[in-house]
C-alpha cells in the first residue's frame, strides 16, 4: 500500500460520483429534449401541419444519435485515461 493510496481512493470515489451525475444529466436532459419534439410533433399533427412534424421526427432521431455518440465517446475517454495514466516518480 503506497503513501498515495488514501488519495487515489478518494479522487476515484469523486470520479464515480461524478460520472454517474454526468449519465443522469445526459439521460435527463436527453429525455426533456425527446418530451420536447413529442409534443412538437404531437401539436404539428393536430393542427396539420406536415412540416412541424417532420422537424420533430427528425429532431427525435438527431437527439438519439447525439446521445448514442456522447454515450460511446464518454466510455472511449474513460478507457483512454485509465490506460494513460503515469507511474509514480519514485
Amino acid at each position: 500500500m503506497g503513501i498515495f493510496q488514501v488519495v487515489y481512493d478518494n479522487i476515484a470515489n469523486i470520479a464515480r460520483d461524478a460520472w454517474g451525475f454526468m449519465v443522469g444529466l445526459l439521460i435527463i436532459v436527453a429525455m426533456l429534449g425527446g418530451l420536447y419534439y413529442a409534443l412538437q410533433g404531437g401539436a404539428g399533427m393536430a393542427f396539420g401541419g406536415s412540416k412541424m412534424a417532420a422537424y420533430a421526427i427528425i429532431g427525435i432521431v438527431g437527439l438519439v444519435v447525439v446521445v448514442l455518440i456522447a454515450f460511446l465517446m464518454l466510455l472511449e475517454l474513460g478507457t483512454l485515461l485509465q490506460n494513460n495514466t503515469p507511474n509514480a516518480l519514485f
